[in-house]
C-alpha cells in the first residue's frame, strides 16, 4: 500500500516545462517538520537530500500499539496533522472503505459537522462547514467549501462529485483557507489525495454485492516500468444500484444509480531531483433522482387531486434522472536546487457536462410541472510557487496562480412560462467567463524555542463576465424540452434587451462584466507544551468572490450578487498522550458573516442574494483512542450556533408570505444542526487461519432545516399557508428531524493480509431522511428527495 509520510525529510521536488504555449508545469510537497523541538535546532540529518524518497512514499506515524496519525498536504508542506494550528479531519482511504463511503456526497457520514447534500445525485454535492456552504444547484454555482483533488482546486461543482475509490486519504479543513487553498473557501476545504505510483508492483481487486441490486468491481494496479525512473498507476471502479424506492407509474425501482471512474498516473524521475507526475482521470455518473410528495391539501393532496400512498412509493411522470460526465488532466512537475529551496508549479485542465431531469411536482398528474437544468463548464488552472528550507528557522512560501472557467448554463421549464404560466414554457442559455489571478504568500517563524508564528495573505483578482438570454416559448405537447418556438425573448445581453414579460416594459439589466478585488489572510501562534500537546490561536479571513444569478424565471432574476466575508477567531488543544495511545484534539470558534450569500429556492429558480449579516459560535471535541492493541476508538462532536444577525428583507416563494419580504433576523442557517456526533468502535479478533474485525460506526445529526425562510413565521400568508396546520406542515416537510445511523461491518483477513471477505450493512435502525426539498406551492404540495435506507451486502478483497 502507498501510505502518507510523517517526519523530517524534504521530499524530491522538480521542475518542467509544459508542450506548447503552456507555462511551465511544476509541483511539490514540502517538508513536514519534527516538531518536537523548534526548526533552528533540528539535525542536519533531517534536511533535504537528493534521491530522498516522496513523502507519499514513506508510512505515516504509528507509535507502537498507538493510533496511526495521517500526514497532510494542504499546507503545501507534509505535516502531521496535530502539528498544525487548524481544526482538520483526515481519513485514510481504508477507513473510508470500511465506512462504506463510496462518493464525495457519502462523506459527511464520517466527518463531524460536514453536511452535504445534492439535488442531482452524487456527481454535485454541495458541502457545508460549521453552517457555511450553498443552496445553490446551478452550473454557475460558487461554494463557500473548496474541493481539490491531488492539489488541483475543482472550481466547478460538478466536478467536485470525487468518486472515492484508491484514495490514499482525504482531509477536511475547517474554516477560511483563502491563503495558500485559493478563492471561495469561507468555510474550509475538502482535499482528496488518491495513490501515487511507487517503485514496486502492488495491486488490487474487490467485488461488492447487495441487496438492492447493488453490483460493483473496483481495482488498481501500479509499479514500476523503469526502475527508480519511471512508476506507473491504473485505477478503475464501476458501481450499479438499483434503488430502494418504487415508481409504481414507470413501474420499476427507483432512486438508483450507475457510474463509473478511471484514472491513470505516470510518474517519471529522470534525475534524482527532477519528477514529473501526470494524471489523467474520464467518468460517469447517471443517477435516478426520484420525487417525494406532501399534498397540502385535505388528505395530503394536491390541486390535481393526487395523494402519495406511502414513503417508498412514488410516481413521477416526467423524467428524473441526473447525469454527469467529468474528465480531466494534471501535470505535477516538481524540482529541488540546493540548499533545499523548491520550485512548484501544478497545473490542471477539468471539464465537466451535467443535466438533471426533475419531475417538480412530484406526481402522475396530467399538468406536469418539470424541468431540465444543466451546464458544461471548462476549467484550467496554474499555480507556482516557491518554498524556502523547511529546517530553517524562518520558513517562507510563496507563489502566483491563475485560473479560467469558462462555463454555460441553461434550463428549461415546458411549463413554466412568464408570459402564460401552466401552458407554455420558460428557457434560459448564460455564459459566464470568470478569470481569477492571485499572488499569495506564507512565513513561518520560531519566535521561541516552543513558540511559532505563521502569516499569510492572498490578494485576489477575479473578473466575471456574462452573455446570455432567456425566452418564454410555446409548448410542444409531445416534445416538451423543445424551445425553438420563442413567443418572447425578455432577456438578450447581446442586443441589450430586458423586458418585464408582466408588463411587456423595458428594464435595466446588470453590468456584464463586473472585476472583484480582494484580500485573504491568515494569522496562528501555536505553542508545544511538551513534543506531545499543542495549543495555537488563529485568526483568518476569506471571501467567495460575487457572481450571476442565471437560473431565471424573468428579466429582474438575472442579476449580479457581491462577495461575502468570513472572519474566524478560534483556538485550539491537539494531544498525543497515554505514549501514543490516544489523540485528542479540542477546537472553539467565532465566525463574523459580512454580506453573507443566501440562495433561497423560489416557486421557479433560485435567487442568490446578500444577506446583511450572520454570527456562529462552536466548538469540536474529537480524538482517537486504543486501549488494546486490538481496540480502536474514533469520536466527534461539534457544536454550532449559527443565525443570521440581520437579515430584514429575505425573499421566499411568494405564498409563504404573501409576496412580501420575510424578516429571517434571528433564525437559524438552512443546514446548520446545532449538534452532530460521530462514533467508530472497531475490534480485531485474531485466529489460527487470520483474523476477524468487527466494526460499528454512528452519527447523530440534530434537526436542521433545508431552507432560510421555512422556519420563520409569515405575517401575510397567501391563502394557501395561512392556517397553523399548513404552516406547521411547511416546518417540517422543509427540515430534517434529529437522525441517529448507524452501519455495522465484519471482516475476515486471512494470515498474509493481502485476503479480506467482509459482510456490512448500512443504515442498520433503517431511518428515513430526506436531503432537500422546495415547494410547488402553486400546485398545492412539497417535493422532497428521500436519502437511502436499510441496506446489507458482502465484499470480497484481493491484493498482490
Amino acid at each position: 500500500m502507498n501510505r502518507i509520510p510523517t517526519l523530517s525529510y524534504v521530499t524530491t521536488f522538480v521542475f518542467a516545462l509544459s508542450a506548447g504555449t503552456l507555462p511551465c508545469v511544476c509541483a511539490s510537497f514540502a517538508a513536514d517538520l519534527t516538531d518536537t523541538q523548534p526548526a533552528a535546532k533540528r539535525s542536519k540529518s533531517s534536511r533535504y537530500a537528493p534521491g530522498t524518497t516522496m513523502a507519499s512514499d514513506r508510512p505515516a506515524r504509528k507509535d507502537a500499539g498507538g493510533v496511526e496519525e495521517i500526514t497532510v498536504r494542504s499546507t503545501r508542506r507534509t505535516q502531521r496533522s496535530s502539528t498544525i494550528p487548524a481544526s482538520i479531519v483526515a481519513l485514510s482511504g481504508n477507513t473510508l472503505q470500511t465506512t462504506g463511503v463510496r462518493d464525495a456526497l457519502t462523506l459527511a457520514h464520517d466527518v463531524p459537522g460536514l453536511m452535504a447534500e445534492t439535488t442531482s445525485g452524487s456527481a454535485n454535492p454541495r458541502y457545508r462547514l460549521r453552517g457555511i456552504g450553498t443552496n445553490d444547484f446551478s452550473a454557475n454555482m460558487t461554494t463557500a467549501v473548496g474541493v481539490s483533488e491531488d492539489d488541483v482546486f475543482l472550481d466547478s461543482g460538478a466536478s467536485q462529485g470525487v468518486p472515492i475509490y484508491d484514495l490514499d486519504h482525504v482531509e477536511v479543513f475547517r474554516g477560511p483557507q483563502g491563503t495558500l487553498q485559493g478563492k471561495n473557501t469561507t468555510a474550509g476545504t475538502v482535499n482528496y489525495y488518491t495513490k501515487r505510483p511507487t517503485n514496486h508492483l502492488d495491486g488490487y481487486v474487490r467485488g461488492t454485492a447487495g441487496n438492492y441490486g447493488r453490483l460493483g468491481e473496483e481495482g488498481a494496479i501500479g509499479g514500476p516500468i523503469v526502475k527508480d525512473r519511471l512508476m506507473a498507476r491504473f485505477a478503475i471502479t464501476n458501481q450499479d444500484f438499483s434503488g430502494q424506492y418504487h415508481d409504481s407509474y414507470r413501474k420499476e425501482d427507483a432512486n438508483g444509480y450507475q457510474y463509473y471512474d478511471m484514472r491513470g498516473e505516470i510518474l517519471a524521475k529522470p534525475t534524482d531531483n527532477l519528477s514529473i507526475l501526470v494524471k489523467g482521470h474520464i467518468g460517469r455518473n447517471k443517477t435516478d433522482v426520484e420525487l417525494d410528495h406532501v399534498g397540502l391539501l385535505a388528505g395530503g393532496k394536491d390541486d390535481q387531486g393526487y395523494a402519495q400512498t406511502s414513503a417508498r412509493n412514488l410516481q413521477n411522470n416526467g423524467r428524473s434522472d441526473a447525469t454527469t460526465r467529468r474528465s480531466g488532466l494534471s501535470v505535477n512537475a516538481q524540482y529541488a536546487f540546493a540548499h533545499g529551496w523548491t520550485l512548484t508549479d501544478i497545473f490542471g485542465l477539468e471539464w465537466n457536462h451535467f443535466n438533471v431531469f426533475s419531475d417538480d411536482d412530484a406526481s402522475p398528474a396530467p399538468i406536469d410541472y418539470q424541468e431540465n437544468i444543466g451546464g458544461v463548464a471548462r476549467v484550467l488552472s496554474n499555480e507556482i510557487r516557491v518554498a524556502s528550507p523547511q529546517s530553517k528557522k524562518i520558513r517562507y512560501i510563496g507563489g502566483v496562480y491563475y485560473m479560467r472557467n469558462l462555463t454555460q448554463s441553461y434550463s428549461q421549464q415546458p411549463l413554466y412560462s412568464p408570459v402564460d404560466f401552466g401552458a407554455g414554457g420558460n428557457a434560459s442559455s448564460f455564459n459566464i467567463n470568470t478569470q481569477d489571478a492571485a499572488v499569495f504568500s506564507a512565513i513561518s517563524v520560531d519566535l521561541m524555542p516552543r513558540l511559532t508564528l505563521d502569516v499569510g495573505a492572498r490578494f485576489t483578482s477575479e473578473t466575471r463576465q456574462a452573455n446570455g438570454e432567456a425566452w418564454a416559448y410555446a409548448t410542444q405537447a409531445g416534445s416538451p424540452y423543445n424551445t425553438s418556438d420563442r413567443v418572447l425573448t425578455y432577456i438578450n445581453t447581446n442586443t441589450n434587451t430586458y423586458i418585464d414579460p408582466a408588463t411587456g416594459s423595458a428594464i435595466n439589466g446588470p453590468t456584464l462584466k463586473k472585476t472583484f478585488n480582494r484580500d485573504s489572510e491568515d494569522a496562528s501562534l501555536k505553542y508545544r507544551f511538551n513534543s506531545n500537546i499543542m495549543g495555537y490561536l488563529r485568526y483568518a479571513r476569506g471571501f467567495r468572490t460575487g457572481n450571476y444569478n442565471t437560473y431565471v424565471a424573468t428579466a429582474s432574476d438575472f442579476s449580479l450578487y457581491n462577495p461575502e466575508t468570513l472572519t474566524d477567531y478560534e483556538g485550539g488543544v491537539k494531544a498525543r498522550l497515554w505514549k501514543g495511545r490516544a489523540q485528542i484534539n479540542l477546537s472553539g470558534f467565532h465566525y463574523d458573516y459580512d454580506n453573507m450569500q443566501v440562495t433561497i429556492l423560489q416557486n421557479t429558480g433560485t435567487h442568490t442574494t446578500n444577506a446583511a449579516s450572520a454570527v456562529s459560535n462552536g466548538f469540536e471535541f474529537e480524538g482517537q483512542v486504543r486501549p488494546l492493541d486490538n481496540f480502536l476508538a474514533t469520536f466527534g462532536v461539534t457544536y454550532q450556533d449559527a443565525h443570521y444577525t440581520s437579515f430584514t428583507n429575505a425573499s421566499a416563494p411568494t405564498p409563504f408570505n404573501g409576496g412580501n419580504p420575510v424578516n429571517l433576523s434571528g433564525q437559524p442557517l438552512e443546514r446548520a444542526p446545532r449538534v452532530t456526533a460521530n462514533l467508530l468502535l472497531s475490534y480485531t479478533l485474531p485466529v489460527s487461519f487470520g483474523d476477524f474485525a468487527f466494526q460499528t460506526d454512528w452519527r447523530y445529526t440534530s434537526r436542521y432545516r433545508f431552507q432560510a425562510w421555512s422556519d420563520a413565521t409569515p405575517t401575510t400568508p397567501g391563502a394557501l399557508l395561512s392556517s397553523a396546520q399548513a404552516q406547521a406542515l411547511v416546518r417540517n416537510a422543509f427540515s430534517q428531524k434529529p437522525v441517529l445511523m448507524g452501519n455495522v461491518r465484519v471482516a475476515w483477513h486471512s494470515l498474509d493480509k493481502k485476503t479480506e471477505v467482509s459482510f456490512w450493512m448500512h443504515n442498520i435502525t433503517n431511518q428515513l431522511t430526506y436531503t432537500n426539498a422546495f415547494g410547488e406551492f402553486f400546485n398545492g404540495n412539497i417535493s422532497r428527495y428521500p436519502g437511502e435506507l436499510r441496506s446489507f451486502g458482502f465484499e470480497v478483497f484481493r491484493s498482490l
